[in-house]
């Protein structure tokens, strides 16, 4: 059964340009992405006013370039691209139509729309978010109604979808009957720290249904609010997108705040061995690597929940901007469902998480402080241990060397050292008179030693 008159299907689709501490290489990069969803006879020019260093709102091209039909067919097609620049994100809409004003057309035409707009892009997605919107006026003979009319276009859109779950509210625009769907939920894996696209941290699938009352409303009256629909889009999914990142950068912190803590660990069971003590130095600068990059992803956590609220502001902004604007039958209220949401959830998770992860900061670096002290205290220890060796024995020798340079010492034949080396044959006669003098040096000295180590050792306690 024919459903509705000059089906159309628009696909809002955002991809970042530049993000926090990208350089111009990772830039160039991001265009080239953008640039694949792009036709090619347009990707030469499509950055040439791409140069300003915030650009609220830039056309990258003339309004609705690249017209498109195709009647090969089971439907004639008809479409446009038209790529933005949103300060730094990128926005395409690719609008597609069945070239038909008088006949209606089958809820299921919009599979076929579907896989037109996709075929176009290439295979490219979405690096930050996108919204489909399906939109056309009713037939005066229509028997069924708005919703039921929504509901079978939904289903053509997203097969196996389930309208009641995902349905998130409805209302009027322009006198139209207006209906949201969306499926939001995070997919990365516990563990999980390295994101290659959005589709591998969360699925974000956000649908806009606007089935209008006849074709005057259709055509004259809508286009006016894409500039909006495409602008109040992009804060929803820059929202999203933010707090997708943010769950990232909590993962990545906990994996830091194991690490770190691991290492302290086995560096405060340790025993803190001589040959040890320049392993555990460079754990330590290891460790504070680690930490210099906990800092850093936290404050990076901290960022993506200044972008959230930015956006948020912005939506709720726009989306007043936009009931004013129509003025007539339009009511809206469902759309700021998911304002109360990003406040109540995702603004207080991050909230939550920062200040969790700041005393998790803090706890570590007061762990390692302390283990460093006494690594440090310990090889202070054994550098003063290993000084008053070196007096002892400096003291001992002086004393000694100077008692064998007395002139006679040793030099008398009744000479008890002299007599006792003779005696027991331990040195041979040539080598005697040099030996006499080293006995006694080596005597002395270690007598001298032996006082200035019992000196040393008592004379703190008895002061």
């Amino acid at each position: 059964m024919s459903d509705i008159i000059y089906p159309t299907l628009d696909l809002f689709i955002y991809d970042l340009r530049n993000g926090l501490g990208e350089s111009q290489s990772e830039i160039n990069l991001n265009r080239d992405r953008f640039q694949k969803k792009i036709p090619g006879s347009d990707r030469q020019t499509l950055f040439q006013l791409d140069d300003a260093f915030e650009a609220e709102y830039v056309e990258l091209l003339a309004a609705k370039t690249e017209n498109f039909e195709t009647t090969n067919t089971e439907y004639p097609f008809q479409g446009y691209y038209y790529p933005v620049r949103l300060n730094d994100t990128y926005g395409l809409l690719l609008d597609c139509s069945v070239n038909d004003v008088t006949q209606a057309q089958p809820s299921k035409c919009f599979a076929a729309l579907k896989a037109e707009i996709e075929r176009r892009l290439n295979g490219q997605t979405a690096t930050i978010g996108q919204t489909w919107m399906i939109s056309g006026w009713l037939p005066n003979s229509n028997k069924k109604s708005p919703e039921e009319i929504a509901q079978a276009c939904y289903q053509a859109l997203m097969p196996g979808s389930n309208w009641e779950h995902d349905l998130d509210g409805k209302g009027q625009f322009l006198g139209a009957n207006i209906f949201e769907l969306s499926r939001y939920r995070l997919v990365m894996k516990e563990g999980f720290t390295d994101a290659t696209n959005i589709a591998s941290l969360q699925e974000n699938q956000h649908v806009i249904i606007v089935l209008y009352p006849d074709e005057a409303t259709a055509t004259n009256e809508a286009h006016r609010f894409y500039y909006d629909w495409m602008r109040l889009f992009s804060y929803r999914h820059k929202i999203l997108w933010a707090y997708g990142q943010s769950r990232l950068l909590k993962e990545t912190i906990k994996n830091y705040f194991v690490t770190v803590e691991d290492s302290g660990k086995s560096i405060g069971k340790a025993s803190y061995q001589r040959e040890e003590l320049s392993k555990f130095r460079k754990t330590l600068a290891v460790v504070q690597d680690t930490l210099n990059k906990y800092t850093i992803d936290l404050n990076k956590l901290d960022f993506q929940g200044r972008t959230i609220d930015i956006n948020l502001n912005n939506y709720v902004n726009r989306l007043e901007r936009i009931e004013t604007k129509a003025k007539v039958e339009t009511e809206l209220k469902f759309l700021s469902k998911f304002s109360k949401l990003v406040t109540e959830k995702y603004l207080q998770q991050i909230k939550k998480d920062t200040e969790n992860l700041e005393r998790g900061l803090r706890l570590l670096e007061n762990t390692i402080n302390a283990i460093r002290s006494r690594v440090e205290v310990d090889k202070a220890e054994r550098d003063r241990n290993f000084q008053n060796t070196v007096t002892i024995i400096g003291m001992g020798w002086t004393v000694g060397s100077f008692v064998a340079s007395l002139d006679k010492l040793g030099k008398d034949p009744k000479d008890p050292v002299r007599l006792l080396l003779t005696n027991s044959q331990l040195v041979p006669k040539p080598w005697l008179d040099p030996a006499v003098p080293l006995v006694y040096t080596l005597s002395v000295a270690i007598v001298a030693a032996t006082l200035t180590w019992l000196v040393r050792r008592l004379w703190p306690r008895s002061s």
